[in-house]
């Protein structure tokens, strides 16, 4: 008697079981065939639809950079964040001094990175000093300027580290100079007054005593390499998307 229950439970166990390992079996089958096929479908994307492919990898670079340039035009913290503790007049970090000041002649453009009308292009400027010793350090104050079919209005980022990044967006194609100028080095373009300026003079500053200052020589306005001509060309434009119709969130995507 005792056999013949022991039989009946174990078989009972057996059947769940089986059945647990049946339906486990199905759920990763299951999830094994998604995933096989979303890759599936992903690789066929990128193989047979190419052009849509690298298309909407241009249209994230426009968005992002996009967005670079703006928040980069109100951000007056992100803009003086090189020279945060180096903006009183008469201070002197040390490895601030003038020895270390930039110099536009042997400065050099390192990279570029020129695309086609209406996508965001890239210059990166290295900054030397006079004896040619790389910059490492920010608050050098690069100027450029974008010029041919139309002017174009030029962002330059400092990214704190000796190099700079100019971004501008062209929407005509063409042959075009660039032109870039170094007005300050050493976060000179951001220096306070001294403490009794608005004391000594009137409530605008105005009517100080000659020399007070000292000798200024801080604003350089020197040309990157003598003013060599720099020129780029600007293809025909790659993007055909357009946003014309589209709902505003569709839009926000981009935008």
């Amino acid at each position: 008697m005792a056999t013949t229950c022991l039989l009946a439970v174990l078989r009972l166990h057996l059947k769940q079981i089986l059945l647990f390992l049946i339906l486990c079996g199905s759920s990763l089958l299951f999830v094994l065939s998604n995933s096989w096929w979303d890759m599936r479908t992903g690789l066929l994307a990128f193989y047979r639809y190419p052009r849509e492919t690298e298309e909407m990898a241009r249209l994230e670079d426009f968005r992002r950079d996009w967005l670079r340039q703006r928040r980069a035009r109100v951000d007056w913290q992100e803009i003086l964040r090189p020279c945060h503790d180096n903006a009183a007049w008469g201070q002197v970090k040390d490895g601030w001094g003038k020895l270390n000041r930039s110099n536009a002649n042997t400065s050099d453009i390192i990279f570029k990175d020129i695309r086609p009308a209406g996508e965001f292009s890239k210059i990166f400027i290295q900054s030397r000093t006079s004896d040619n010793r790389t910059k490492t350090i920010g608050g050098d104050s690069w100027r450029v300027h974008v010029r041919g079919p139309s002017s174009v209005a030029v962002t330059v980022f400092d990214h704190n580290n000796g190099t700079y990044e100019a971004l501008f967006l062209i929407t005509e194609p063409g042959v075009y100079q660039v032109i870039i100028y170094l007005d300050y080095s050493l976060c000179d373009a951001f220096k306070d007054p001294p403490r009794d300026w608005f004391i000594k003079g009137n409530a605008q500053g105005k009517f100080q005593r000659d020399g007070l200052l000292g000798k200024l020589d801080e604003w350089l306005m020197q040309p990157l390499k003598n003013g060599f001509p720099l020129k780029i060309n600007v293809t025909q434009a790659r993007l055909n998307t357009s946003l014309t119709g589209k709902s505003s969130r569709e839009v926000s995507r981009f935008l």
